[in-house]
């Protein structure tokens, strides 16, 4: 998978694909059906405020042989506000890599930390990469239905094997 940053408006279509088969497929492994119509929400015809949501971020986009395969957010304040890939790619690395991407840009920007409210399904994902757990939210709700995620921080600044013997600490 090739990483570019996110194109607007000629992304928007795409990555908004991505983000709702990996939604209604991928999180349907650990999502009830209410959750995962809450989760992703009315299909959107006017994709103009999902485009400015991913413009005005530090976007990537994964590309592969297919088209538009993933893409993650970073925010200024080094929220991870996005991860999502295609159920295609489910499994292969994908989210990794996109991951360490935004990982490797939040250091060159000199962020201390970045914290994500990861999903049941993206959250072994970010563990692997050193994550650790603020705060399980299991009473998160969208669209006033109960979608459990968890809080999660990475200190950017402590090597990922101290990282993850911190996680393991706890």
């Amino acid at each position: 998978m090739r990483l570019r940053r996110y194109r607007s408006p000629e992304d928007a279509s795409a990555t908004y694909a991505v983000f709702h088969a990996a939604v209604r497929i991928s999180a349907a492994e650990c999502y009830d059906p209410d959750q995962i119509d809450a989760w992703a929400g009315p299909d959107l015809d006017d994709l103009t405020a999902w485009d400015a949501k991913r413009a005005s971020a530090f976007t990537l986009v994964g590309e592969d042989a297919d088209g538009v395969a993933g893409f993650a957010d970073l925010l200024p304040d080094g929220l991870i506000d996005m991860l999502f890939v295609h159920p295609r790619l489910g499994g292969r690395g994908a989210a990794r890599h996109l991951l360490e991407a935004i990982i490797a840009e939040a250091r060159q920007r000199g962020m201390g930390s970045l914290t994500t409210h990861a999903s049941r399904r993206a959250r072994p994902v970010f563990e692997r990469l050193g994550f650790v757990l603020v705060e399980d939210r299991p009473n998160n709700t969208v669209r006033g239905v109960v979608v459990p995620n968890a809080e999660m921080r990475l200190l950017l600044e402590q090597s990922l094997g101290d990282a993850v013997a911190d996680q393991r600490d706890r």
